[in-house]
């Protein structure tokens, strides 16, 4: 079973845009550990200013180091 790396409110971002409207935001919070797909660990993700949600696998989303643009 795959392991969690990412913990309810953490801010990240995507790994890849391909497919994505220009549009989409850049950095989301982890709002909730889904159930994994294919052993793969998966994430609900949002972004409050756009509210923006989506579903991403762990292997697309990057950790934001504390203190960046604050």
């Amino acid at each position: 079973m795959a392991r969690s790396i990412f913990t309810k409110g953490q801010r990240v971002s995507l790994q890849s845009r391909v497919g994505l409207s220009p549009r989409t935001p850049t950095e989301f919070t982890i709002e909730l550990r889904l159930p994994d797909n294919s052993g793969k660990p998966q994430y609900r993700i949002r972004n409050e200013e756009h509210g923006h949600e989506r579903v991403e696998q762990g292997s697309n989303l990057e950790l934001i180091a504390p203190g960046v643009d604050e």
